[in-house]
């Protein structure tokens, strides 16, 4: 499934980054550094030539390089998050390079520092991890997506080799994406689809902040047990063009428009063609419905006076696929097809010279069907949320920021659905749903950002959440501090307790809805060693201590508040850059996660146990136009629950399993070496693209699931259909 890469490359348009690489027939250089107040360079700022995509973003030092063949006056356009905007007009000439820097000076109101303060120092921000676009679209093997490129760095892994993510031994669902404070409650396609990777629906050129934090987080974040990946967009598109891209599988056109800097707007537009690709490769899974996928999205956005700007962000995605399944009772096709929507409003402005005021508000709905043998169900996931975050500096060294929010969750699920799991025939026993259940969740915090000295900082903060359904109410105080041991030496810590309240589908199978939130206490510790970028050195140590999850009660099988559990482990990051020539990074990670579903079960693996995790990335450019990298990965196989015995049944004519301790079994080492290479060129005196690149060099037959035959007698191996395939493509400017 790994050709849905160029899914995700759609918007190169709407990144300067990369189009600061862009080659042309007489290019023309341009290059300079880019300074703030005492002259400190400014790393993450945006030049671009107007009407155009020429351009590029300055690295930690504040320095930028890129090419152009415009010539004659054209205006330069500088934007940076906390820096008012600045533009100037250059006369460029051809054959002569132009060496440039600019100083850059304060925004008159703090509003954009308080919230890049808020964002450094959150708690844990020793876990924090922030990736470019750039980054992203090179780690060979992420394809172009956001959040396996996160599962390069420690903490983090992939769920069947999906986007779908785990931290530090947690479940998928105790992870939560805030993007321009909505929450995305299903960015995936293909979620849960069998032997079928799933992929993410968020496209990282479209963002201008990607932070994410796999512990000891915010008070601002609410109802996630482990992580938080917090996303930022870009307020208004900085120039105007269009993008196609066409590879072996999918196409797309994407565009962005900007009039003056008042008002703008984007589109993307993809559809999947899986026949050249599977000519090319060969197609791997037995299909009744091959893979497919169209989706549709874009943004607009309107600044009005000095301060205020308000977007809309809407996305849709459809996607459908029919693959053959062999189980012990039923052999056929697992036929899924989905539609997710999503809009989100959001609108913010200062209404003082140095507060912030955010508000925004976002729908979703998630529509799927599901089928497999006796298993045929429909259902719909409705979510809606509304938030309002507010930012005010205290004094020179404390800054306050508070906010409230409420969601609404539905779900309706119809269908059929088989009376026992291990039967799955199309006469199997069965039983007609009709069900539909909601929830809300109030919630409110407050926190206080102290630099006590210069190297010292403390961050006391607290948050409170209310649920409609279990009509309970949960407090979590947080605490973060850290402090500089000396010049690139830091020290942080954190401790804090999280709530997360249980789906409305499972308060179904409560009695009365007498579930409570599920909670972890978080503690860490860590040091980083950096410098300017160039070398990091993190090691962080961290226990969660789990308590009230929710699990089913063996004697009257009531899903109760009762489980417990733990998570403890080490994480290692090494990473070094070579000015633009090399970029790669190591990173190791110790994990030990267990958990007690009930009182009177022992003490086992979670289903995300993976003891070791290691994976090294690294990126070279050949020349200024070639690029290459490969990541490898090896990681300890995750747990699984195997069959011991089976009895047979003689009323449904089928075995019935017995299973062996839970999770008590693990899957082989697990090994995996991705390739990549790029190449910028010209055509038709037009910034292009070539990639090529390719999966699982070494192909290596990693574990999908362990399959039995109909008596259970015999362990069949289910082998991942993601084995040794080549793909590539074309992007250009149109």
């Amino acid at each position: 499934m790994k050709y849905l890469f160029t899914l995700f490359l759609l918007l190169f348009i709407s990144a300067n980054t990369f189009a600061a690489d862009s080659l042309a027939t007489v290019p023309v250089k341009i290059s300079g550094i880019v300074k703030g107040e005492e002259n400190k360079p400014v790393n993450g700022a945006n030049l671009v030539i107007e009407g155009t995509i020429d351009g590029a973003t300055t690295d930690e030092k504040g320095m930028y390089e890129f090419e152009t063949e415009k010539t004659g006056k054209q205006k330069l356009l500088v934007t940076a998050v906390d820096y008012s905007s600045y533009s100037t007009e250059i006369d460029i000439q051809q054959g002569q390079n132009i060496v440039l820097d600019i100083k850059l000076t304060k925004n008159v109101t703090t509003t954009e520092q308080i919230l890049v303060t808020a964002s450094s120092f959150t708690s844990g921000e020793n876990s924090k991890v922030t990736l470019t676009p750039l980054e992203i679209v090179r780690i060979p093997g992420a394809n172009a997506d956001l959040y396996r490129a996160l599962t390069t760095f420690p903490g983090s892994n992939q769920v069947d080799e999906g986007s779908r993510i785990t931290v530090r031994g947690g479940d998928p669902d105790e992870v939560i994406t805030i993007l321009d404070q909505a929450t995305l409650y299903n960015p995936f396609i293909f979620d849960d689809s069998y032997n079928t990777s799933s992929f993410s629906t968020v496209n990282p050129w479209s963002l201008k902040g990607i932070n994410f934090t796999s512990g000891g987080f915010s008070a601002k974040y609410g109802n996630a047990l482990s992580a938080v990946l917090d996303l930022k967009s870009y307020d208004m598109p900085t120039t105007t063009g269009m993008f196609a891209v066409i590879g072996v599988g999918v196409g797309g056109l994407s565009g962005v428009y900007n009039n003056k800097g008042k008002f703008g707007g984007t589109f993307s537009l993809t559809q999947s063609y899986l026949k050249p690709f599977f000519e090319l490769n060969g197609q791997t899974g037995d299909y009744s419905k091959i893979p497919e996928t169209q989706g549709a999205g874009g943004t607009l956005a309107y600044k009005f006076g000095t301060t205020g700007n308000m977007k809309l962000y809407f996305n849709y995605t459809n996607d459908a696929i029919g693959i053959r399944n062999t189980s012990p009772s039923y052999d056929g096709y697992f036929n899924s097809n989905s539609d997710n929507y999503f809009a989100n409003y959001k609108i913010s402005f200062a209404p003082g010279t140095t507060s912030l005021l955010s508000a925004g508000a976002s729908v979703s709905l998630f529509n799927r069907k599901l089928n497999y043998g006796i298993l045929d169900t429909r259902s719909k996931d409705y979510y809606a949320k509304g938030r309002v975050d507010f930012t005010q500096p205290v004094s020179n060294s404390t800054d306050l920021n508070a906010g409230v929010e409420y969601e609404y969750l539905e779900n309706q699920t119809k269908g059929t659905v088989p009376q026992n799991s291990y039967n799955l025939r199309l006469n199997a026993p069965s039983l007609k749903i009709d069900t539909s259940s909601n929830s809300g969740r109030i919630g409110g915090y407050i926190e206080t950002q102290m630099r006590i000295s210069e190297n010292f900082f403390i961050i006391p903060g607290i948050r409170s959440d209310y649920h409609t359904l279990s009509k309970k109410i949960s407090v979590d105080p947080r605490l973060s501090v850290g402090y500089q041991l000396a010049k690139y030496n830091v020290v942080r810590g954190a401790i804090g307790l999280y709530h997360q309240y249980a789906t409305p589908q499972n308060y179904l199978s409560a009695n009365n809805n007498d579930l409570v939130a599920e909670d972890a206490m978080h503690y860490i510790l860590g040091y980083e060693y950096n410098k300017e970028g160039d070398i990091v050195f993190r090691v962080e140590g961290y226990y969660k201590d789990y308590r009230n999850l929710t699990a089913f009660d063996p004697n009257d099988f009531y899903l109760k508040s009762i489980g417990s559990g733990y998570a403890k482990g080490v994480d290692v990051f090494l990473k070094y850059k070579y000015q633009n020539k090399f970029t790669g990074w190591l990173s190791y990670a110790y994990a030990d996660s267990k958990r007690k579903p009930y009182d009177s079960a022992q003490e086992t693996s979670s289903d995300y146990d993976i003891s070791h995790n290691m994976s090294l990335t690294a990126s070279y450019n050949l020349t200024d136009a070639i690029n290459v990298g490969f990541t490898y990965r090896i990681s300890t196989g995750k747990p699984y629950t195997p069959v011991t015995s089976a009895t047979y049944d003689p009323v449904q004519d089928v075995y019935v399993p017995v299973y062996a301790l839970k999770n008590s079994d693990r899957f082989p080492t697990y090994t995996r070496l991705d390739m990549s290479f790029q190449y910028l060129t010209s055509l038709f005196n037009k910034f292009c693209v070539v990639f090529v690149a390719f999966n699982n060099v070494l192909n290596t037959k990693n574990l999908y699931q362990y399959s039995y035959n109909f008596d259970y007698s015999n362990k069949i191996e289910i082998n991942s259909l993601n084995k040794r395939i080549v793909y590539f493509g074309v992007g250009l400017q149109l």
